[in-house]
Order: C-alpha cells, then structure tokens, then sequence
C-alpha cells in the first residue's frame, strides 16, 4: 500500500491536499499558479474536467490494482484539466475493502487529503518534486483474521526470526510462532515459546491493552492469562512490541518520505479501527 503514495506522484492527473507534520494541525496553503479562472470555468462548463478526472481515476485504480488485491474504488476533484496536468488538484480519496498488499491484510482502508490545494511537479515524471506538503487521513479496520494472516506472512515472519536471533545471543527464550485473538474486545497475545532447559515448548497468552504513545501503537500493561509459570512482564512487553503486527501492518503505508502517526485506535465488535495522518514533507 506505500506504492499508493508514488502512483498520486506518476500519475498526471491526480490530488492531493496538506496536513502538518505533528499531526497537531492542519497547514493548508493558498492556491497559485491556477489557470486563468476562464480556463477553469470553460473546463468545467465543457464536461473537459469531468472527463479528465474519470480517467485518472481508471488510470490510478488500475496503477493501484497492479501490486493491490480487493475492492478499490477512486475519487479524484481537480480545478481543471490543465491544472490537473501540472499536478495542481484540489483532493484525492482512495477506498479499500478486504485488500492486501505485501502480505499484509486490511478489512477496510479509508486514505484521503485534508486540504483544498495540492502541487507536485511532474515535469520530469522519474523525479516528482513535491512542491508543497502533502497530508492525508488514514482509517484502518482489522479483523482477527486479517492480522493472524498477516502473521503468516513472510514479512512478519523475518521480524520474529531477527528476534530469535538476538534472543540466542542472550540465552533466553525462543519465539516458535504467534497469533491474536481478539475476544470481548480484549486483545490477545498467543506465543509458542522454546525455554532453555525446558523440554517442550510452552503456551503464553498474554492479555494486553491498545494506546497511542507519540504517534505509534504500544501494548502495554501485559497480563499472564495462563499462569502456569513465571515470566517478565517487562520483557514480554519489550517482545511483543517488538513483534506488534499492528505496527507492522501500519508500516505499509509509508515510504522513504512518508511519516505516519496514529492517533486513535479502539477495539469494538472484535475489530481494531484505527485512524491516524500520513505526512509527506515538500522537496
């Protein structure tokens, strides 16, 4: 899902508006270098505009569809055909349901700009300058299921085995597989674990809660369900941040530019909705 972000920048006719860095504010900027407001009205009047932003939207689902697996559906707004060349658009909002893409998994996935002027430069389409900042709003839904298939992924699956691969230097515990359950709106850890000198692995479930700490999902205050044997609880904390799938998952949505930061997340009807900004700085 991070190629969404290239395919708004080679993409001609595309938009997308400006949200801040912090995510504590909104910094829109003022419409320039606009054609004529004539051009704009004759582009509006002779239908030029309306069929310019239908066939962007095809050529950007398609892009899309090209590395993304579900039901996407585009709504691109522009001031006119002209301005939409140059890469000048009012917004831009892409919809997901029951995607994936790169091995990860999303119920539903909402992207959106939050401003009513967008620029990136597409003289030269291999190298797009983004002349302005460029926001968007995310909302993501995950079911148990999504998640768990994510966890399957060989993406996920490299996280656990570089932790095993420090957790062998250090002599402690071995990560052999994982899973959640998402139970009474409760979010749950399930580790098969490998002890030193224990013969067989062990079972951990671990009850832990979902907050925002500094734009990222932490599980915090974990809880020993089975409480058959004593671990850490700290260091189970460290490990299944280290191994969170929610973060993992979120990541996709990002580029070398883009920074995301979540600002709520909430578990209701056994899903996790989650809604945050994505922020790609201007060149």
């Amino acid at each position: 899902m991070k190629k969404i972000l290239l395919f708004l920048v080679f993409i001609m006719m595309l938009n997308i508006p400006v949200f801040a860095s912090n995510c504590a504010f909104i910094n829109c900027t003022e419409p320039y270098d606009l054609s004529f407001g004539i051009s704009r009205f004759m582009s509006n009047v002779t239908g030029s505009n309306f069929l310019g932003v239908q066939v962007a939207q095809m050529i950007l689902k398609k892009e899309i569809n090209k590395t993304v697996e579900g039901k996407i559906s585009v709504n691109i707004d522009s001031y006119s055909v002209k301005d939409l060349k140059k890469g000048i658009f009012k917004s831009i909002h892409i919809k997901g349901k029951d995607i994936s893409t790169e091995g990860v998994y999303f119920s539903r996935l909402d992207i959106k700009t939050l401003c009513d002027f967008n620029y990136i430069s597409l003289e030269d389409p291999k190298n797009p300058v983004f002349k302005e900042d460029l926001p968007l709003s995310f909302n993501a839904v995950f079911t148990e299921d999504d998640i768990n298939k994510t966890m399957q992924g060989s993406g996920y699956k490299k996280v656990i085995e570089d932790l095993n691969m420090l957790g062998s230097s250090l002599g402690v515990f071995r990560v052999d597989s994982s899973q959640i359950r998402l139970k009474d709106n409760k979010f749950y850890y399930i580790l098969k674990i490998t002890i030193p000198f224990v013969k067989n692995p062990q079972n951990v479930i671990l009850m832990s809660d979902l907050q925002v700490s500094k734009g990222q999902i932490d599980l915090t205050n974990s809880k020993l369900v089975n409480k058959n044997f004593l671990l850490d609880l700290k260091q189970i904390d460290r490990v299944i941040n280290y191994l969170n799938p929610l973060d993992f998952s979120l990541k996709i949505l990002e580029n070398k530019h883009a920074q995301l930061a979540v600002k709520m997340i909430k578990i209701q009807d056994s899903k996790i909705y989650i809604n945050g900004v994505i922020f790609i700085p201007k060149d």
